[in-house]
């Protein structure tokens, strides 16, 4: 027995000698450069009763130091598929790319199991074969140069509206080809159809570059070498087109098959990325399109879709520059009514962002109408494994400002999308050949320059299929020769001149409509004139030089002179005309010496720019005025001049806080003859109109909430309100006029406490022993961590459904609600935490700062709508506490319309009981009432804390 103990023992040292030596590490060992690890093990094939792609499951993870990927490996046939064809073998393999120079450590795990491959259980299934190989290698620096992305590192998001090369730190944005999106439909790949041959290509291919199988592959190489010879640096492409336009792609060792994969086929794509890398070029990976977007799980994200989804990963994700698309023109639409939802692009974001070691960009196509944007798009914001939109566009005259929306609406998210310009419309137009458009005036124009000048990540074109070398059959790309010239152009001149991840667009700075604005206040500033117009931009607070120079989009080459040298900062001034005044043309504006902020002010906890005194008066013959009201602390209009009245006057300043998100408020002075309107914008453009709201009193002040918004050091804030009246104060031989006053800006960084928020906010004054307080007028809002958040109706827009709107007879036009709403009868599912809230404080919040002058009892009523018994709850906080005599306010009678209560729910009565809601207020001072969801779908008008128990609300 003992000899038979040490004979099994020399069997197992044996046997794992022999599984090190079977190990190989293939591939230059540097940084940023294909690192493949080779294993051998069961003797198997692609068609094999024990399926290898789901049976097996192998992955690796690498170390060094701090740094950890867990690569997920492969089924390889005999390890030389591209070159043999085989489907066959007993070889797996991993690549990796390394971000660090030095030694790398890596540890196998190999495991067998039923449909493991898919399962996220580290320990599911069987230790088999090599599992438990350990190993190390050192890693040198890349000895590539260029735009070989080997010399730049791994394209990442950061966070920003580009992504960052991980190497250099550079900033990318992308110029390259959108069509034909059925690229890999190529006649050399094994097992495809012949839809494309490239043949005009084939003398693109250089001596040096790679082939497969005796020269195969030499024309769709070619494409590559054209491209990048051109300038470009992306390309879209479709892994997977079955039952779609072109029907000719797809990774499966079938066209009707969903679980094994063409090894070959799938080693000769690899072939054309590793070449793609070394060009610079991007992969832009459509993993579907919209025909068959139900094709794996019925979209959702089950085993055919994850392991679709690994086998895309274990093989491509490695390579430098990648996005993932989730799918060409996803979800529901009219036309296209069997599509995935919210939830499918969700999980399927999650799972590729998951399993992808590198963390690389996800992204989502959309329709090409901008209504058609909304739905799919704003549930998404916010979603941590989302990290862009994919743009389609009809209309070639929206896509400045379609960019600029999705920068900004992510932005107030908190989660910064990359916004490029994927397919341009009309369908059957999209990029004309030369030879139909030799000019492509509109594509550069509206589209190019106007995805680039609204802080876009670029551009990829799509060819329609009206016209020759189309979206499916382009066989030439020289056919858009021209067109690549005009993108390099543009691309060339960001990244010479500009430093555009600092920059953003700023249209608003000159008046002419046709123009796009590209500014860092202060230092630089891009203006693209489609037609050359008389041009004044707004340079307030730059006060200093700046020299002017021209640059023609159309040819690129040096800058050039034109007019004017050079401009003086520090008000609107006349930056003249370039060499020539015919098509379009860009001015650069780049201060001699850059702007420093003296003191810029760091506002942790908040700040007020205040009328008097940070504020300039713009005085102008084509509008109003203001005067400085000094006993009111005001700016204001002198309405007994008849020549100010409903006109704006405007008052502008120099923003020298940090750039940042900030929650933005004005403070404004209610008049009784008037309801004064007002305007603020930033760099010239309308962040938001508001209104005051009517009362019986004067000079309260009112502070109104317009939401997040990006701002920057330098930005120009200007502030605009009007003289008006309502018509009911006679005075003289007419009525009264309000004055348009208003006391200050205040800008809340958007990631402070409730508390630390509303430092600034201007209180609600409690008068003999009342405050009322209209809903909307919220100092502070939070979800509070929940699926929910409180909206204002009608303003905000939600795609949650087709909700009723209760605005005919709220008071001010508006109210709030807590969305969305989801339990509307008792039938309908209870989700604690969710849709129903029964502990105080822990749903969606909006609060107010009220400041008391007599402490005590204050009775609270609230004015409500409520339509049924499971949208007729909420509570009543006081400065972050929960009282329980805030708690369950409830709303039985007075169904659908609008009703006040001062009601409490108890187990007794869930009803309530009447005038049982109060607030003990123990100090006179500033104080934070808070009211938090009880039931989502409840809807908020107005609410009024008063000392009087007897006081009923009209």
């Amino acid at each position: 027995m003992k000899k038979t103990v040490i004979l099994f023992g020399i069997f197992l040292i044996f046997l794992q000698n022999h599984r090190i030596q079977a190990q190989k590490v293939l591939g230059e060992l540097k940084k940023w450069h294909k690192v493949t690890l080779v294993f051998e093990g069961p003797e198997t094939s692609e068609n094999a009763e024990e399926n290898p792609f789901l049976s097996y499951r192998l992955n690796v993870t690498f170390t060094n130091g701090r740094q950890n990927f867990v690569v997920p490996g492969f089924y390889s046939a005999d390890g030389n598929a591209s070159e043999t064809s085989s489907n066959k073998g007993n070889v797996w393999k991993v690549r990796f790319r390394p971000n660090m120079v030095g030694q790398w450590d890596y540890k196998v795990s190999f495991r067998k199991g039923k449909e493991i491959a898919v399962s996220d259980k580290f320990d599911a299934g069987e230790a088999v074969a090599f599992d438990g190989l350990k190993g190390s290698f050192n890693i040198d620096p890349s000895n590539k140069k260029g735009i070989d992305f080997r010399a730049k590192g791994r394209l990442k998001y950061v966070g920003e509206r580009y992504l960052q090369f991980e190497g250099t730190k550079e900033y990318f944005i992308k110029g390259g080809a959108g069509s034909p999106e059925n690229l890999l439909g190529y006649y050399e790949f094994d097992q495809t159809p012949a839809s494309h041959k490239y043949q005009s290509h084939a003398k693109d291919w250089r001596d040096g570059d790679p082939t497969w199988q005796n020269g195969k592959g030499k024309s769709i190489i070619g494409v590559m070498n054209y491209l990048a010879s051109k300038g470009m640096n992306s390309m879209y492409f479709l892994t997977m087109n079955v039952q779609g336009d072109g029907n000719d792609v797809w990774p499966w060792n079938n066209i009707n098959e969903r679980y094994r994969f063409d090894c070959s086929k799938l080693d000769q794509w690899e072939i054309l990325f590793d070449h793609m890398d070394s060009l610079g070029i991007m992969l832009h990976i459509f993993t579907q399109e919209t025909e068959n977007e139900l094709l794996l799980d019925i979209g959702q994200t089950k085993t055919q879709r994850k392991l679709y989804y690994r086998e895309l990963i274990a093989r491509f994700a490695n390579h430098l520059g990648v996005t993932w698309n989730l799918g060409e023109e996803n979800g529901y639409v009219r036309w296209s009514p069997k599509a995935q939802d919210d939830n499918d692009r969700k999980k399927s974001a999650e799972y590729i962002r998951t399993n992808d070691p590198y963390k690389n960009h996800i992204a989502v196509h959309t329709h090409a109408q901008t209504h058609e944007h909304d739905p799919i798009l704003k549930p998404l914001l916010g979603y941590e494994h989302l990290t862009g939109p994919s743009i389609q566009l009809h209309h070639p005259h929206e896509v400045n400002t379609t960019t600029q929306k999705w920068i900004r609406e992510s932005q107030k998210a908190g989660h910064q999308w990359v916004v490029p310009l994927d397919e341009i419309g009309p369908a059957n137009v999209g990029a004309k050949p030369d030879v139909d458009d030799p000019n492509h005036d509109e594509m550069r124009s509206q589209v190019l320059w106007g995805n680039l000048m609204a802080g876009g990540f670029g551009v990829e074109w799509y060819f329609g299929y009206k016209f020759a070398h189309m979206d499916l059959n382009c066989e030439d790309l020289r056919s858009r020769d021209l067109l690549w010239d005009q993108t390099r152009h543009a691309l060339e001149f960001f990244r010479v001149n500009l430093p555009f991840n600092k920059m953003k667009a700023a249209n608003g700075l000159t008046d002419n409509v046709h123009d796009f604005v590209f500014a860092e206040n202060g230092n630089v500033y891009a203006i693209y004139m489609p037609k050359v117009e008389a041009t004044e931009i707004d340079l307030t607070g730059a006060k200093t030089t700046f020299p002017i120079k021209w640059y023609n989009p159309r040819l690129g080459g040096p800058l050039q002179k034109g007019s004017v040298r050079s401009v003086k900062g520090g008000a609107k001034v006349n930056i003249g005309y370039p060499p020539s005044k015919d098509k379009d043309w860009v001015a650069l504006l780049k201060a001699k010496r850059p702007v420093t902020t003296s003191a810029i002010k760091s506002i942790k906890k908040g700040m007020s720019l205040h009328s008097l005194s940070d504020f300039q008066i713009n005085p102008s013959s084509a509008t109003s005025t203001y005067y400085k009201d000094e006993k009111n602390k005001a700016l204001a209009i002198d309405a007994a001049n008849k020549s100010l009245r409903n006109k704006f006057a405007q008052a502008k300043t120099v923003f020298n806080g940090e750039r940042g998100m900030y929650r933005l408020s004005l403070a404004t002075m209610t008049e009784n003859d008037g309801e004064s309107s007002y305007v603020v914008k930033v760099n010239g453009s309308v962040l938001d109109t508001l209104v005051n709201p009517p009362t019986n009193d004067t000079y309260d002040e009112v502070n109104h909430n317009f939401g997040e918004y990006f701002v920057a050091t330098n930005d120009i804030i200007q502030v605009e309100s009007m003289a008006v009246t309502n018509g009911k104060i006679p005075e003289n031989d007419e009525t009264a006029w309000s004055r348009g006053r208003w006391n200050r800006l205040i800008f809340a960084p958007s990631n402070l406490s409730m508390e630390e928020e509303m430092e600034s906010a201007v209180p609600f004054t409690e008068k003999d022993g009342i405050i009322v307080v209209e809903a909307e007028d919220y100092q502070y809002r939070s979800d509070n961590g929940t699926p929910r958040n409180w909206y204002i109706r009608p303003a905000d827009v939600m795609n949650m459904g087709d909700l009723e709107n209760h605005v005919e007879n709220a008071s001010g036009g508006k109210y709030i609600e807590a969305l969305p709403d989801t339990r509307v009868t008792h039938d309908d599912n209870l989700m604690d935490g969710v849709n129903f809230f029964p502990k105080q404080g822990t749903g969606g919040l909006v609060a107010y700062k009220v400041n008391i002058s007599e402490p005590g009892k204050y009775y609270i009523w609230a004015r409500a709508f409520s339509s049924g018994s499971e949208d007729n709850g909420v509570h009543v906080g006081l400065d972050g506490k929960w009282p329980e005599s805030g708690a369950r306010m409830q709303w039985c009678e007075g169904k659908n319309k609008w009703t006040w209560s001062s009601a409490q729910r108890v187990p007794q009565n869930h009803c309530g009981i009447p005038n049982a809601i109060y607030l003990d207020i123990k100090t006179a001072g500033e104080h934070i009432i808070t009211f938090a969801m009880r039931e989502d779908g409840f809807e908020l008008d107005k609410w009024i804390m008063t000392r009087d128990e007897n006081y009923i609300p009209k």
